[in-house]
């Protein structure tokens, strides 16, 4: 009977034990940071800013505030979202059909765009004075992390392992991430509402609110070391 207990006990703990491999890690990293450049930054900016703001993917895929295109933003928010969630919840299903559906369309498109379109393909952020092609470069990187996620995501279904979710425990660290993520929203307000779109002050808030995607989705949405757990 103890034996019994040890092994219920074991099952129980081994959700607490998951924790994501060096490969999920970086994957999930790079996820954070592309996102937070090309998504949330223009969904908080052309919800504070209004149409002083202008955003655009490509050619028929912008807008300026929240018109235009802005739903798109909203809807590949929330794919974005469930995708951190999943991947951090002991990277249950959906999580490999959404990694492969992002990085995998991500790096489809790159690879048209070079080809048939290179003059568009670039990024610019005109609030930091950036800008630079991705006709090179591009398809490397972004075939690159779709090659990734298509070889975790193999390995990982391959491993049969059990996909139980870690267990949320609302940590002191976990309150103090909330309250900077909540805390950085009036310094938005006023360095990106007031201060203009290509001022200093934009720029600061550029910076914070890529931090802020960065907090949510590295620290909020991440499982944390319990005890008893490996």
């Amino acid at each position: 009977m103890a034996i019994t207990e040890h092994q219920v006990q074991s099952e129980r703990d081994g959700s607490l034990a998951w924790r994501p491999d060096l490969l999920l890690r970086i994957l999930l990293l790079w996820t954070s940071l592309l996102t937070g450049i090309v998504l949330w930054l223009p969904l908080v900016r052309g919800l504070m800013e209004g149409r002083a703001y202008q955003w655009m993917f490509a050619d028929g895929i912008g807008g300026r505030g929240i018109g235009g295109a802005y739903w798109l933003l909203a809807v590949s928010g929330v794919f974005v979202f469930s995708l951190f969630y999943f991947g951090w919840q002991g990277a249950r299903p959906p999580f490999h059909w959404l990694l492969l559906i992002l990085h995998g369309s991500l790096a489809i498109a790159v690879f048209y765009a070079a080809v048939n379109h290179p003059e568009e393909l670039f990024f610019e952020g005109a609030t930091l004075g950036a800008r630079f092609s991705l006709v090179r470069s591009g398809p490397v990187v972004f075939g690159t992390v779709a090659g990734c996620a298509l070889l975790w995501v193999i390995r990982d279904l391959r491993s049969h392992r059990q996909r139980s979710a870690p267990r949320w425990v609302w940590t002191r660290g976990k309150r103090v991430r909330l309250a900077l993520v909540l805390g950085i929203i009036p310094a938005q307000i006023i360095l990106l509402r007031s201060w203009g779109p290509f001022s200093f002050g934009a720029m600061i808030g550029v910076i914070l609110t890529i931090w802020q995607w960065f907090i949510i989705t590295q620290g909020l949405l991440a499982p944390v070391n319990t005890p008893g757990a490996e």
